[in-house]
C-alpha cells in the first residue's frame, strides 16, 4: 500500500514512516495541510493519515480539499483529541479516527482495512480469485463448484477472508472463530488450516500464507 501521512511534528510522522514500512507500506510525508493536498492531488495514494491541527490549515479543510479531486481516498484522522464532538466533527469528513499516543500495529490493520471497503466485500459474498464464500447461505465454491466445509472450517475462512492481506495471530483467530481465550500454544488452529488447506488449495494456487511466529495471512496468488 502507499500511504500519505500529513502531519507537521516530524518525530510523530518519522515514527509512522519507520512503523508502517516495516510493514511493507510505501510512505510520503508532507509537514503541512497545502503540501498534503498538493501531494495527494498530484500522486496515486490507498489511504491518507492526517493530523486533525496542522499549522496552516485544520484537518477537516485539507479533508475536503483532497475530497473535491479524490472524493473516494480513504482518510485516516490522528488527534489527541478524544472527546465525543471532536470525533463526530471529524468523522463527518473522513473515514476513521485514532487518538494519539496510538499502535502502530493497529493503524496498519485500520489502513488495510480502509482500502478493501467496497472491493472484497460486496454484501454477503466474499471474493477472492476463483475463491467465492456466501456468508448467509453457508456456500463456499472454488473454480464454482461446491466445497463441503466443516461449521468452524467455514468460520475460519470467513474471518481470514473478511481481513484479507493482514497477518492474523492464532490468538485472534481462536478468539473471532472458537470464542475462547484459549492456551495460545494450542495446536486447534494449525490443525483446522491444515484441513482447510487441503479443501481449497492446490499445488499451483495458495490462498493461506504462513507468517513465521506470528500467524497466518490469507491473499489469492
Amino acid at each position: 500500500m502507499k500511504v500519505l501521512v500529513i502531519e507537521d511534528e516530524l518525530n510523530i510522522a518519522n515514527f509512522i514512516k519507520k512503523g508502517l514500512e516495516a510493514d511493507l507500506f510505501v510512505v510520503d510525508i508532507a509537514n503541512t495541510g497545502k503540501s498534503g493536498v498538493n501531494l495527494a492531488r498530484s500522486n496515486q495514494y490507498d489511504a491518507i493519515i492526517l493530523d486533525f491541527k496542522l499549522p496552516d490549515i485544520l484537518g477537516s479543510e485539507v479533508s475536503s480539499l483532497i475530497r473535491e479531486n479524490k472524493p473516494s481516498i480513504p482518510i485516516l484522522v490522528l488527534s489527541v483529541e478524544s472527546d465525543i464532538d471532536t470525533k463526530v466533527k471529524m468523522l463527518s469528513v473522513c473515514d476513521d479516527y485514532m487518538t494519539k499516543p496510538f499502535s502502530i500495529r493497529e493503524l496498519a490493520v485500520r489502513l488495510r482495512a480502509l482500502s478493501r471497503r467496497g472491493e472484497v466485500i460486496q454484501g454477503d459474498v466474499l471474493n477472492a480469485g476463483p475463491l467465492s464464500i456466501d456468508c448467509v447461505k453457508h456456500v463456499v465454491t472454488l473454480n464454482g463448484k461446491e466445497i463441503s466445509l466443516r461449521n468452524k472450517e467455514f468460520a475460519l475462512l470467513e474471518y481470514l477472508m473478511r481481513n484479507q492481506d493482514i497477518v492474523l495471530s492464532r490468538e485472534m483467530m481462536l478468539e473471532h472463530v472458537w470464542d475462547m481465550n484459549t492456551d495460545p500454544f494450542t495446536n486447534t488452529v494449525d490443525t483446522h488450516i491444515r484441513l482447510l488447506r487441503k479443501k481449497i488449495e492446490t499445488p499451483k494456487r495458495t490462498f493461506i500464507h504462513t507468517v513465521p511466529k506470528r500467524g497466518y495471512r490469507f491473499f489469492a496468488m
